[in-house]
Protein backbone atom coordinates (compact mmCIF):
# COMPACT_ATOMS: atom_id res chain seq x y z
CA UNK A 1 0.00 0.00 0.00
CA UNK A 2 1.29 3.50 -0.84
CA UNK A 3 1.20 6.55 2.16
CA UNK A 4 -0.97 8.94 1.32
CA UNK A 5 -1.92 12.84 2.71
CA UNK A 6 -4.67 14.51 2.02
CA UNK A 7 -5.26 18.12 2.33
CA UNK A 8 -8.81 18.84 3.17
CA UNK A 9 -9.33 22.94 3.01
CA UNK A 10 -12.61 23.29 1.23
CA UNK A 11 -14.77 24.38 3.88
CA UNK A 12 -12.23 26.84 6.50
CA UNK A 13 -9.67 27.24 3.52
CA UNK A 14 -5.37 27.33 4.46
CA UNK A 15 -2.80 29.51 6.03
CA UNK A 16 0.67 28.52 7.25
CA UNK A 17 -0.99 28.15 11.52
CA UNK A 18 -3.54 25.93 10.46
CA UNK A 19 -1.38 23.79 8.56
CA UNK A 20 1.38 23.85 11.24
CA UNK A 21 -1.33 23.39 13.89
CA UNK A 22 -2.89 20.07 12.21
CA UNK A 23 0.86 18.63 12.08
CA UNK A 24 1.20 18.83 15.37
CA UNK A 25 -2.14 17.47 15.88
CA UNK A 26 -1.53 14.37 13.84
CA UNK A 27 1.69 13.68 16.16
CA UNK A 28 5.07 16.19 14.81
CA UNK A 29 7.27 16.66 17.72
CA UNK A 30 6.20 19.71 19.09
CA UNK A 31 9.27 20.17 21.12
CA UNK A 32 11.26 19.96 17.75
CA UNK A 33 9.29 22.29 15.84
CA UNK A 34 8.86 25.08 18.81
CA UNK A 35 12.63 24.73 19.61
CA UNK A 36 12.85 25.82 14.82
CA UNK A 37 10.59 28.94 15.56
CA UNK A 38 12.35 30.26 18.47
CA UNK A 39 15.17 29.44 16.43
CA UNK A 40 13.95 32.13 13.77
CA UNK A 41 14.12 35.64 16.18
CA UNK A 42 18.35 35.00 16.14
CA UNK A 43 17.83 35.90 12.40
CA UNK A 44 15.51 39.06 12.26
CA UNK A 45 16.31 41.93 14.07
CA UNK A 46 14.33 44.00 16.25
CA UNK A 47 12.04 40.77 17.22
CA UNK A 48 11.14 39.11 20.11
CA UNK A 49 9.04 35.62 20.74
CA UNK A 50 7.31 36.60 23.95
CA UNK A 51 5.40 32.78 23.61
CA UNK A 52 4.73 30.26 21.26
CA UNK A 53 2.78 26.82 22.02
CA UNK A 54 0.41 24.32 20.59
CA UNK A 55 -3.26 24.38 23.10
CA UNK A 56 -6.03 21.88 22.71
CA UNK A 57 -8.92 23.88 21.29
CA UNK A 58 -13.05 22.99 19.92
CA UNK A 59 -14.33 24.86 17.19
CA UNK A 60 -17.95 23.78 16.30
CA UNK A 61 -17.68 20.99 19.03
CA UNK A 62 -14.53 19.76 16.51
CA UNK A 63 -11.49 18.42 18.81
CA UNK A 64 -8.52 20.85 17.31
CA UNK A 65 -5.17 22.61 17.81
CA UNK A 66 -4.14 25.66 17.84
CA UNK A 67 -0.95 27.88 16.91
CA UNK A 68 -0.03 30.39 20.16
CA UNK A 69 2.37 32.23 18.93
CA UNK A 70 2.88 36.17 20.49
CA UNK A 71 5.92 38.47 19.54
CA UNK A 72 6.68 42.17 19.01
CA UNK A 73 8.31 43.25 16.04
CA UNK A 74 10.55 46.69 15.33
CA UNK A 75 8.91 46.82 11.92
CA UNK A 76 6.08 45.33 9.54
CA UNK A 77 7.85 45.73 6.31
CA UNK A 78 11.14 44.07 5.08
CA UNK A 79 12.93 44.21 2.26
CA UNK A 80 12.20 40.79 -0.23
CA UNK A 81 15.72 39.89 -0.12
CA UNK A 82 16.42 40.41 3.39
CA UNK A 83 13.55 38.10 4.56
CA UNK A 84 14.68 35.07 2.24
CA UNK A 85 18.40 35.73 3.06
CA UNK A 86 16.81 35.95 7.10
CA UNK A 87 14.56 32.64 6.67
CA UNK A 88 17.91 30.78 4.37
CA UNK A 89 20.43 31.19 7.12
CA UNK A 90 17.86 29.97 10.07
CA UNK A 91 17.16 26.85 8.09
CA UNK A 92 20.81 26.51 7.76
CA UNK A 93 21.68 26.91 11.51
CA UNK A 94 19.17 24.39 12.04
CA UNK A 95 20.53 21.72 9.79
CA UNK A 96 17.16 21.09 8.14
CA UNK A 97 16.95 18.11 5.59
CA UNK A 98 17.29 18.84 1.71
CA UNK A 99 13.73 18.45 1.61
CA UNK A 100 12.88 20.82 4.45
CA UNK A 101 14.71 23.15 3.45
CA UNK A 102 13.77 23.17 -0.48
CA UNK A 103 10.22 23.00 0.86
CA UNK A 104 10.96 26.53 2.96
CA UNK A 105 12.54 28.61 0.02
CA UNK A 106 10.12 27.82 -2.59
CA UNK A 107 7.19 28.48 -0.76
CA UNK A 108 8.82 31.36 0.20
CA UNK A 109 9.64 32.81 -3.28
CA UNK A 110 6.47 31.99 -4.55
CA UNK A 111 4.95 34.50 -2.54
CA UNK A 112 8.14 37.25 -3.19
CA UNK A 113 7.19 36.48 -7.02
CA UNK A 114 3.46 37.17 -6.71
CA UNK A 115 4.32 40.03 -4.47
CA UNK A 116 6.78 41.32 -7.42
CA UNK A 117 3.77 40.56 -10.21
CA UNK A 118 1.52 42.01 -8.24
CA UNK A 119 3.09 45.67 -7.67
CA UNK A 120 5.27 45.18 -10.75
CA UNK A 121 8.45 45.69 -8.66
CA UNK A 122 11.65 43.46 -9.51
CA UNK A 123 12.34 40.61 -7.49
CA UNK A 124 15.23 42.09 -6.05
CA UNK A 125 13.23 45.68 -5.09
CA UNK A 126 9.74 43.95 -4.09
CA UNK A 127 9.40 44.73 -0.12
CA UNK A 128 6.94 42.35 1.67
CA UNK A 129 4.54 43.96 4.49
CA UNK A 130 2.26 41.46 6.15
CA UNK A 131 4.72 38.59 5.31
CA UNK A 132 7.59 40.35 6.31
CA UNK A 133 7.38 39.43 10.52
CA UNK A 134 8.96 36.97 12.19
CA UNK A 135 5.36 34.37 12.50
CA UNK A 136 5.71 33.86 8.38
CA UNK A 137 9.34 32.34 9.52
CA UNK A 138 7.59 30.86 11.87
CA UNK A 139 5.09 28.80 10.06
CA UNK A 140 7.11 28.03 7.24
CA UNK A 141 10.37 26.61 9.03
CA UNK A 142 7.57 24.67 11.88
CA UNK A 143 5.37 23.21 8.77
CA UNK A 144 9.38 21.94 7.44
CA UNK A 145 10.27 20.50 10.78
CA UNK A 146 6.72 19.22 11.32
CA UNK A 147 6.51 17.06 7.85
CA UNK A 148 10.12 15.91 8.28
CA UNK A 149 9.31 14.89 11.74
CA UNK A 150 6.20 13.01 10.10
CA UNK A 151 8.39 11.79 6.86
CA UNK A 152 6.33 13.06 4.63
CA UNK A 153 8.29 14.81 2.03
CA UNK A 154 8.11 11.55 0.10
CA UNK A 155 4.24 10.68 0.50
CA UNK A 156 2.14 11.75 -2.17
CA UNK A 157 -0.14 14.61 -1.51
CA UNK A 158 -3.76 15.01 -2.54
CA UNK A 159 -5.80 18.88 -2.74
CA UNK A 160 -9.48 19.33 -1.79
CA UNK A 161 -11.04 22.20 -3.63
CA UNK A 162 -9.47 25.52 -1.46
CA UNK A 163 -11.93 27.77 0.47
CA UNK A 164 -11.10 31.40 0.25
CA UNK A 165 -13.92 33.36 1.68
CA UNK A 166 -15.75 36.22 0.60
CA UNK A 167 -16.06 40.00 0.66
CA UNK A 168 -13.74 42.76 0.98
CA UNK A 169 -9.67 42.91 2.54
CA UNK A 170 -8.46 45.42 3.92
CA UNK A 171 -4.56 45.72 4.30
CA UNK A 172 -1.96 47.85 3.50
CA UNK A 173 -1.69 48.34 0.34
CA UNK A 174 -6.00 49.25 0.95
CA UNK A 175 -9.22 47.48 0.08
CA UNK A 176 -9.36 44.55 -2.47
CA UNK A 177 -11.63 41.73 -3.47
CA UNK A 178 -11.65 38.75 -1.91
CA UNK A 179 -9.56 36.63 -2.74
CA UNK A 180 -6.37 38.81 -2.56
CA UNK A 181 -4.26 39.39 -5.72
CA UNK A 182 -1.77 37.24 -3.66
CA UNK A 183 -3.72 34.20 -3.43
CA UNK A 184 -4.24 34.47 -6.95
CA UNK A 185 -0.97 34.38 -8.31
CA UNK A 186 0.00 31.92 -5.90
CA UNK A 187 -2.52 29.47 -7.40
CA UNK A 188 -2.30 30.29 -10.53
CA UNK A 189 -0.76 27.65 -13.25
CA UNK A 190 -2.31 24.70 -10.41
CA UNK A 191 -5.06 22.65 -11.10
CA UNK A 192 -6.76 23.47 -7.51
CA UNK A 193 -10.24 25.04 -7.97
CA UNK A 194 -11.00 27.63 -5.60
CA UNK A 195 -14.16 27.91 -3.90
CA UNK A 196 -15.79 30.52 -1.53
CA UNK A 197 -16.22 28.20 1.31
CA UNK A 198 -18.58 28.06 4.50
CA UNK A 199 -17.02 30.49 6.74
CA UNK A 200 -17.03 34.29 6.24
CA UNK A 201 -14.29 36.88 5.70
CA UNK A 202 -10.50 35.99 4.03
CA UNK A 203 -9.83 32.26 4.73
CA UNK A 204 -6.46 31.67 2.53
CA UNK A 205 -3.46 33.49 3.22
CA UNK A 206 -0.43 33.76 0.78
CA UNK A 207 1.41 31.26 3.05
CA UNK A 208 -0.93 28.45 3.47
CA UNK A 209 -2.01 28.69 -0.29
CA UNK A 210 2.48 28.77 -1.10
CA UNK A 211 3.11 26.02 1.26
CA UNK A 212 0.33 23.85 -0.41
CA UNK A 213 0.97 24.39 -4.23
CA UNK A 214 5.27 23.28 -3.06
CA UNK A 215 3.75 19.65 -1.88
CA UNK A 216 2.79 19.17 -5.53
CA UNK A 217 -0.92 17.64 -4.56
CA UNK A 218 -3.42 15.96 -7.28
CA UNK A 219 -6.49 18.01 -6.60
CA UNK A 220 -9.75 15.76 -5.98
CA UNK A 221 -13.36 16.33 -5.80
CA UNK A 222 -13.66 13.80 -3.76
CA UNK A 223 -11.46 11.27 -1.22
CA UNK A 224 -9.86 8.92 -2.92
CA UNK A 225 -9.74 4.91 -2.05
CA UNK A 226 -8.01 4.99 0.89
CA UNK A 227 -7.16 3.73 4.56
CA UNK A 228 -7.19 6.24 7.30
CA UNK A 229 -4.45 6.37 9.40
CA UNK A 230 -3.70 9.56 11.12
CA UNK A 231 -5.86 12.50 11.33
CA UNK A 232 -5.28 16.39 12.03
CA UNK A 233 -7.03 19.01 12.43
CA UNK A 234 -5.31 22.83 12.84
CA UNK A 235 -7.79 25.72 13.93
CA UNK A 236 -7.50 29.04 12.99
CA UNK A 237 -7.18 32.20 14.94
CA UNK A 238 -11.21 32.98 14.61
CA UNK A 239 -13.94 31.38 15.06
CA UNK A 240 -16.65 30.39 12.20
CA UNK A 241 -20.52 31.25 12.72
CA UNK A 242 -21.59 28.10 10.25
CA UNK A 243 -18.81 25.66 10.53
CA UNK A 244 -15.49 24.95 12.45
CA UNK A 245 -12.44 26.55 11.22
CA UNK A 246 -10.73 24.02 10.98
CA UNK A 247 -7.94 23.03 8.42
CA UNK A 248 -7.94 18.87 8.25
CA UNK A 249 -4.99 16.48 7.11
CA UNK A 250 -5.20 12.80 7.09
CA UNK A 251 -2.51 10.35 6.35
CA UNK A 252 -3.63 6.94 5.08
CA UNK A 253 -2.49 4.48 3.05
CA UNK A 254 -4.27 3.69 -0.28
CA UNK A 255 -6.49 1.04 -0.29
CA UNK A 256 -5.82 0.72 -4.73
CA UNK A 257 -4.76 -2.75 -5.66
CA UNK A 258 -4.79 -1.87 -9.03
CA UNK A 259 -2.33 1.02 -11.05
CA UNK A 260 -4.97 3.76 -11.17
CA UNK A 261 -6.50 6.86 -9.80
CA UNK A 262 -9.64 7.85 -9.60
CA UNK A 263 -11.44 11.27 -10.30
CA UNK A 264 -15.03 13.20 -9.77
CA UNK A 265 -16.09 14.56 -13.08
CA UNK A 266 -19.59 15.52 -14.80
CA UNK A 267 -21.61 14.16 -17.57
CA UNK A 268 -23.31 16.75 -19.74
CA UNK A 269 -26.21 15.52 -21.48
CA UNK A 270 -29.33 17.01 -24.13
CA UNK A 271 -31.10 15.32 -26.59
CA UNK A 272 -31.65 17.63 -29.94
CA UNK A 273 -34.13 16.76 -32.96
CA UNK A 274 -33.74 20.09 -34.89
CA UNK A 275 -30.19 20.60 -35.86
CA UNK A 276 -27.59 19.90 -38.48
CA UNK A 277 -24.97 17.88 -39.11
CA UNK A 278 -22.97 21.11 -39.54
CA UNK A 279 -23.96 22.35 -36.34
CA UNK A 280 -23.48 19.04 -34.14
CA UNK A 281 -19.68 19.36 -36.31
CA UNK A 282 -18.86 22.37 -35.41
CA UNK A 283 -20.73 21.99 -31.44
CA UNK A 284 -18.26 19.26 -30.92
CA UNK A 285 -15.02 21.38 -32.19
CA UNK A 286 -15.93 24.06 -29.51
CA UNK A 287 -16.70 22.16 -26.68
CA UNK A 288 -13.23 20.16 -27.24
CA UNK A 289 -11.98 23.45 -27.60
CA UNK A 290 -13.29 25.13 -24.11
CA UNK A 291 -11.56 21.90 -22.50
CA UNK A 292 -14.22 19.12 -22.49
CA UNK A 293 -12.76 15.65 -21.24
CA UNK A 294 -14.76 14.00 -24.12
CA UNK A 295 -17.86 14.11 -26.48
CA UNK A 296 -19.73 11.75 -28.08
CA UNK A 297 -22.99 12.06 -30.24
CA UNK A 298 -25.38 9.25 -30.46
CA UNK A 299 -28.07 8.86 -33.37
CA UNK A 300 -31.67 7.72 -32.67
CA UNK A 301 -35.14 8.29 -33.12
CA UNK A 302 -37.63 10.51 -30.79
CA UNK A 303 -41.13 11.23 -30.89
CA UNK A 304 -43.03 11.72 -33.87
CA UNK A 305 -40.65 9.67 -35.82
CA UNK A 306 -38.00 12.31 -35.74
CA UNK A 307 -34.29 12.38 -36.34
CA UNK A 308 -32.70 13.03 -32.84
CA UNK A 309 -28.98 13.30 -31.49
CA UNK A 310 -28.34 12.38 -27.62
CA UNK A 311 -25.40 14.84 -27.03
CA UNK A 312 -22.97 13.53 -23.62
CA UNK A 313 -20.26 15.66 -22.57
CA UNK A 314 -17.69 14.64 -19.84
CA UNK A 315 -16.03 17.90 -18.00
CA UNK A 316 -14.14 18.82 -14.39
CA UNK A 317 -15.43 20.97 -12.39
CA UNK A 318 -13.71 23.88 -13.40
CA UNK A 319 -15.35 23.93 -16.71
CA UNK A 320 -18.75 22.71 -16.00
CA UNK A 321 -20.81 25.69 -16.46
CA UNK A 322 -19.15 26.97 -19.76
CA UNK A 323 -19.65 24.09 -21.27
CA UNK A 324 -23.20 24.13 -19.93
CA UNK A 325 -23.53 26.99 -21.53
CA UNK A 326 -22.28 25.97 -24.73
CA UNK A 327 -24.33 22.83 -25.00
CA UNK A 328 -26.66 24.93 -24.65
CA UNK A 329 -26.49 28.45 -26.87
CA UNK A 330 -25.11 26.37 -29.77
CA UNK A 331 -27.73 23.44 -30.11
CA UNK A 332 -30.89 25.89 -28.45
CA UNK A 333 -31.83 23.50 -26.42
CA UNK A 334 -33.73 23.73 -23.53
CA UNK A 335 -32.19 21.82 -20.60
CA UNK A 336 -29.16 19.66 -19.99
CA UNK A 337 -28.76 16.26 -17.57
CA UNK A 338 -25.53 16.82 -15.08
CA UNK A 339 -24.78 13.11 -13.44
CA UNK A 340 -21.60 13.95 -11.36
CA UNK A 341 -19.81 10.32 -11.27
CA UNK A 342 -16.35 8.95 -10.49
CA UNK A 343 -14.24 7.13 -13.20
CA UNK A 344 -11.10 5.54 -12.89
CA UNK A 345 -8.11 6.50 -15.04
CA UNK A 346 -5.09 4.35 -15.99
CA UNK A 347 -1.59 6.34 -15.57
CA UNK A 348 -0.51 7.20 -18.90
CA UNK A 349 2.15 9.64 -20.52
CA UNK A 350 2.97 11.08 -23.94
CA UNK A 351 6.64 10.55 -25.85
CA UNK A 352 7.90 12.02 -29.14
CA UNK A 353 8.85 8.83 -31.16
CA UNK A 354 11.35 9.21 -34.06
CA UNK A 355 9.39 7.56 -37.04
CA UNK A 356 11.06 6.66 -40.15
CA UNK A 357 9.37 5.94 -43.53
CA UNK A 358 10.18 6.33 -47.29
CA UNK A 359 14.02 7.40 -46.01
CA UNK A 360 11.56 10.08 -44.78
CA UNK A 361 11.93 11.35 -41.05
CA UNK A 362 9.02 12.06 -39.00
CA UNK A 363 7.93 12.53 -35.52
CA UNK A 364 4.96 10.90 -33.97
CA UNK A 365 3.19 11.61 -30.16
CA UNK A 366 2.20 8.27 -29.17
CA UNK A 367 -0.16 8.11 -25.60
CA UNK A 368 1.62 5.24 -23.74
CA UNK A 369 0.36 2.94 -20.38
CA UNK A 370 2.42 1.12 -18.07
CA UNK A 371 1.47 -1.00 -15.09
CA UNK A 372 3.13 -0.75 -12.00
CA UNK A 373 5.88 -2.85 -12.61
CA UNK A 374 6.65 -0.91 -15.76
CA UNK A 375 5.15 -3.18 -18.72
CA UNK A 376 3.46 -1.56 -21.63
CA UNK A 377 -0.14 -1.92 -21.33
CA UNK A 378 -1.14 0.00 -24.83
CA UNK A 379 0.60 2.57 -27.28
CA UNK A 380 -2.20 5.04 -29.45
CA UNK A 381 -0.03 7.66 -31.82
CA UNK A 382 -1.61 10.47 -32.03
CA UNK A 383 -3.79 10.36 -34.95
CA UNK A 384 -3.26 14.17 -36.22
CA UNK A 385 0.21 13.08 -36.55
CA UNK A 386 -0.73 9.62 -39.13
CA UNK A 387 -2.90 11.95 -40.83
CA UNK A 388 -0.11 14.71 -41.29
CA UNK A 389 1.95 11.56 -42.75
CA UNK A 390 -0.21 9.86 -44.76
CA UNK A 391 -0.90 13.31 -46.43
CA UNK A 392 2.78 14.14 -47.42
CA UNK A 393 3.56 10.60 -48.41
CA UNK A 394 -0.23 10.35 -50.21
CA UNK A 395 -0.34 6.63 -48.46
CA UNK A 396 -3.59 5.56 -47.16
CA UNK A 397 -4.07 6.35 -43.39
CA UNK A 398 -4.49 2.87 -42.70
CA UNK A 399 -1.56 1.70 -44.13
CA UNK A 400 0.61 4.50 -42.54
CA UNK A 401 -1.06 3.46 -38.86
CA UNK A 402 -0.12 0.15 -39.37
CA UNK A 403 3.55 0.75 -40.20
CA UNK A 404 3.55 3.20 -37.69
CA UNK A 405 1.73 1.41 -34.58
CA UNK A 406 4.63 -1.99 -36.31
CA UNK A 407 7.95 0.42 -35.59
CA UNK A 408 6.34 1.12 -31.75
CA UNK A 409 6.12 -2.35 -31.02
CA UNK A 410 9.64 -3.00 -32.40
CA UNK A 411 11.20 -0.29 -30.00
CA UNK A 412 9.06 -1.03 -27.32
CA UNK A 413 8.04 -4.41 -27.02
Amino acid sequence: MTKIVIIDSQIAGISGDMLLSSLIDIGASKKKVINSIYACQDFFKGTKIRKANFLKSVSHGISCTKFLFDYEDSTHSRAASSVYKNISACSDSLDLSNDAKSFVLNSLNRIILAESKIHGDSYDSVRLHEVSTIDTAADLIGTAVALDDLKLFSRKFYSTDVAVGNGLLEFSHGVVPNPGNAILEILKGSDILLVPGKIDGELTTPTGASMLVNLDPEHISQYPPFIPEKIGNGCGQKEGKNAANVLRVVIGNSASRLDYTSESIYELETNVDDVTGEVIGNLIDMLFENNAKDVTVLQGISKKGRPSFVIKVLSDKANKDSLIQILLSETGSLGCRVNEINRIIVPRSVVTVPISIQNRKFEVKVKISKSTGGMINSMKPESDDIRKISRTLRISYKKIFDIVHQELTRKYK
